[in-house]
């Protein structure tokens, strides 16, 4: 079996390709940079731009396997404005150059992302090609009625939104199959039409020898309640903020870590109740997840929140929403699941580990153990079960 993979850009493509590839089925990856395929390039390159280089590094994936248009990267940076104006430019761009390149590959297979590969999925169709859509966020209808309740993208009106929201639907039409991240954001799929048994789950992963859990479980002193994420609307910190005013409990601390995005005015408005920390490297975030006693994150959409299974990993327990796809891990046992934008299911939860402190090392102790089957290892063996189960059914010689 041949795949051919297409992505702009890299979230967590990397692992992706390396499932593939250690079963021989990569092909082939389009992308807009693949530094590892330039080193004279990193070797030139001012610090100040390292750090781009390095993001775009895909690990264990041979550089006569990687095709990337550095141009398109270039006028990718060069882009102001939002997601929007990236669809329409460098996103369509790269879309249209790797539907010309599959005119000549030899494959069996394409996966691609949202955004940018329309034209990808219709020239693989023209061939009687398998198509996959390797899906990071949930369905866009789902996306849409959220934007009732907080707008996630301040800077979209509703045409920019009907704009994206087409250009995705188009690309559903020639979608055989979609890879989501978890079972809410398979469900939003199953809500909005699409066939239960043409989508396929596979959960990311994190590293079980770094996210190691806390040898010891705060009983007596200050409780703390961590939440990282990067610091929008989208994630509910406005609902986190305003809880946690209204609570003004003693003893208690809320600390933040992540980037910052849409939420700094709002976070101006209650800096009296937190304490913010803008980055943090995986190692001393890893001290951070073991010092929390709660793992706080009443996110409005997440299709998967990685950091929820990191703190889990370290034997942190986790409230979430229901609309936050690491829930598959949380209602194991690893804490507790409350509805979107619901201030008194917040408040309940928070007071009860507040009140109930030897709970939350019993919570912590099978919170780590519901965390260890999320590894990388097992996102690889989702990731070929999904890919074998279609080759399967297409009729692909494995």
């Amino acid at each position: 079996m041949k795949v051919i993979v297409a992505q702009p850009n890299k979230q967590y493509c990397n692992e992706l390709l390396k499932a593939l590839q250690q079963q021989q089925y990569l092909a082939r990856f389009y992308t807009l940079l693949a530094s590892n395929k330039m080193t004279l390039l990193q070797n030139i390159t001012p610090n100040a731009f390292k750090g781009e280089l390095r993001k775009r590094t895909f690990h264990d994936i041979p550089p006569d396997l990687i095709h990337h248009f550095p141009t398109l990267l270039v006028y990718h940076k060069l882009m102001t404005g939002d997601i929007t104006s990236k669809v329409k430019s460098s996103f369509k761009f790269f879309d249209q150059a790797v539907a010309k390149a599959l005119r000549r590959e030899m494959f069996d297979l394409v996966i691609s992302y949202e955004n940018a590969n329309l034209y990808t999925f219709q020239a693989a169709k023209e061939q009687g090609k398998t198509t996959v859509l390797d899906l990071a966020q949930v369905h866009h209808q789902t996306i849409r009625e959220i934007h009732e309740i907080v707008s996630l993208e301040k800077n979209l009106t509703k045409e920019k939104l009907e704009f994206v929201d087409d250009l995705k639907q188009q690309a559903l039409a020639v979608t055989d199959y979609t890879l989501t991240l978890s079972g809410f954001a398979k469900s939003t799929l199953v809500d909005n039409g699409m066939a239960a048994e043409n989508i396929f789950v596979a959960n990311l992963g994190i590293n079980p020898a770094l996210f190691t859990p806390k040898t010891t479980w705060n009983a007596n002193s200050k409780l703390t309640f961590l939440f990282v994420g990067t610091m929008t609307s989208r994630k509910g910190i406005d609902l986190l903020l305003k809880v946690f005013k209204e609570l003004r409990l003693p003893n208690v601390e809320l600390l933040l870590v992540g980037p910052m995005a849409d939420a700094k005015d709002l976070m101006q408005q209650y800096s009296e109740i937190f304490t913010y920390i803008p980055f943090l490297h995986h190692e001393d975030l890893v001290k951070y997840y073991q010092k929390a006693d709660v793992f706080v994150f009443p996110s409005y959409l997440d299709s998967w929140a990685q950091t929820v299974i990191e703190a889990m990993a370290c034997g942190t327990p986790a409230i979430v929403t229901v609309h936050t796809g690491a829930k598959d891990a949380v209602e194991q046992g690893g804490g507790f699941v409350i509805p979107i934008n619901d201030a008194e299911a917040l408040k309940e939860k928070i007071l009860f580990f507040v009140e109930n402190r030897t709970a939350i090392e019993e919570m912590g102790r099978r919170a780590h153990e519901i965390a260890q089957q999320y590894t990388w290892q097992n996102y690889y063996a989702q990731i070929v079960a999904a890919i074998e189960t279609i080759a399967n059914k297409e009729g692909i010689a494995l």
